[in-house]
């Protein structure tokens, strides 16, 4: 399968679920989040905000267990001039209108930046993925380049409503790998040599 048939397998996917199986399906997966997430206490998580109007994972309730909790939250704000992002820490307060593409971003006078050394643990939006860890995004390679520049033992772990896709047959060499995948029913680990080993947790 190519990425170009990924995506447009999980946008079918999405469209198709109900109202109820969409909230379903998230309160399993944010479940599923939350007890990783305990399991792993990591002290800066950096969080995508979602589209919900394109019913991505809803992230929100994680980003407020997580500032419950006291674990910094860092979300990021992209640069559409040169692709890529900036990552800021997200306060109780911090507005978060939409951008041109529906996407919560933080905004005000008070932000403060986030060096991508800093943080420990990622979680990645999914259009789809593979059995070996292969992402697929949305195809401008934001996300491969902040991985680029985060610490290598920084967790990387993608957010997915579904499992698995067939595997994908054009991944580029500048793709960055996912460590996890968390679904509503597993989360997904892959080994270096390309593998995977489902764990329910």
């Amino acid at each position: 399968m190519t990425k170009a048939e990924a995506r447009s397998h999980i946008r079918q996917q999405r469209k198709h679920l109900s109202d109820e199986a969409y909230q379903r399906i998230n309160d399993q997966l944010q479940q599923r989040v939350l007890d990783f997430l305990a399991k792993t206490k990591p002290a800066l998580v950096h969080c995508f905000l979602p589209i919900l109007k394109n019913r991505e994972v809803n992230t929100w309730p994680l980003v407020r267990w997580l500032q419950a909790q006291q674990i910094r939250v860092a979300v990021p704000k992209s640069e559409r001039e040169s692709n890529t992002m900036q990552h800021f820490l997200l306060a109780e307060t911090t507005r978060c209108p939409e951008n041109a593409w529906g996407i919560p971003e933080p905004e005000g006078d008070a932000l403060v930046r986030i060096d991508e050394k800093a943080v420990d643990l990622v979680l990645l939006p999914l259009l789809a993925f593979d059995s070996r860890g292969t992402r697929v995004g949305y195809g401008k390679g934001y996300y491969d380049r902040f991985l680029a520049q985060c610490r290598p033992e920084a967790i990387k772990a993608g957010l997915s409503l579904f499992p698995p896709v067939a595997d994908i047959t054009d991944a580029s060499p500048l793709d960055i790998p996912l460590d996890i995948a968390i679904t509503p029913d597993k989360v997904w680990v892959f080994a270096a040599s390309g593998g995977h080993r489902p764990l329910v947790m």
